[in-house]
């Protein structure tokens, strides 16, 4: 069965969806996004994603054509027709078509609902490496389509055997491009907020870990994360993924680290705890 989409208020197949070459999110990257997973009926943290989308669109002046019960009710309904067991939502909204090639007109709504797979466990218990670049994204705080440098960087993360690539800039660590990042430095479980995209799985990975760790959330630099005991990354797509290598630099003994894996444990925990309460 091919799956059921929103697009500007209608349910449709993407093979019916068209999307104009005049939008202004395909001609100047003006567009936000969320995603996440939905297992059964139940979107997983979505409140925070739907919080994440208004504060992304937002920041860039751009309009949200539903309201926030209607566009709930819209992915719920979606949920229902397509009927998978283990599914994401992408929520992508842009400035839609432009008259001059420049100005946003009335925005574009596309919401996707496809089946999802997680990883397999060999990537939690073989760990991963990742890039390192220096670079800092623009518009840091909002989820946008921009990702040019990191698809340009693509090819060579992924010939060089890493998993992904962390941007740094001036000595300091701001993200991985499409996640949060942890260290374990002097029993202290660390991640940042400044000048980063605020993760919804880093904060409800806190949440989950907050009576067995000591979390603080501040700037680090890239010698701490060099020098951690250990060091993972969180995402939607991810969960929470042991990095046992930075570049050239091994971290610990290049293996996933006890209280990484028991992080991933409490994180999984609470997830199913949420969907058995949202269910």
């Amino acid at each position: 069965m091919e799956a059921i989409h929103y697009f500007n208020g209608q349910y449709l197949k993407k093979s019916e969806i068209s999307i104009s070459p005049n939008d202004v999110g395909f001609t100047r990257g003006y567009a936000v996004f969320e995603f996440f997973k939905v297992k059964g009926k139940a979107p997983i943290f979505w409140e925070d994603h739907l919080d994440r989308l208004e504060k992304s669109a937002a920041a860039i002046g751009l309009p949200i054509p539903l309201s926030r019960d209607e566009l709930k009710t819209a992915i719920l309904k979606l949920v229902e027709i397509n009927g998978f067991d283990y599914s994401s939502i992408k929520v992508m909204l842009s400035g839609g078509v432009s008259a001059d090639g420049f100005s946003p007109g009335a925005p574009t709504l596309l919401i996707q609902n496809n089946p999802f797979q997680d990883f397999g466990k060999e990537l939690y218990e073989q760990g991963a490496s990742l890039m390192l670049h220096e670079y800092q994204r623009d518009f840091p705080l909002v989820k946008s389509t921009y990702y040019v440098q990191a698809v340009a960087l693509q090819q060579q993360w992924k010939s060089a055997g890493h998993l992904d690539v962390l941007y740094h800039k001036e000595g300091m660590v701001s993200e991985v491009s499409r996640s949060s990042v942890f260290i374990i430095l002097n029993g202290q479980l660390i991640t940042n907020k400044e000048n980063v995209l605020q993760g919804v799985t880093q904060r409800n990975v806190i949440r989950a870990v907050k009576n067995d760790f000591e979390v603080v959330v501040r700037e680090f630099s890239l010698v701490e994360l060099l020098n951690a005991e250990e060091v993972f990354i969180t995402s939607t797509t991810k969960k929470v993924v042991p990095i046992v290598k930075v570049g050239d630099t091994v971290i610990g003994n290049g293996k996933p680290g006890m209280k990484t894996l028991k992080i991933l444990s409490l994180f999984e925990a609470y997830i199913e705890e949420f969907v058995s309460v949202e269910a």
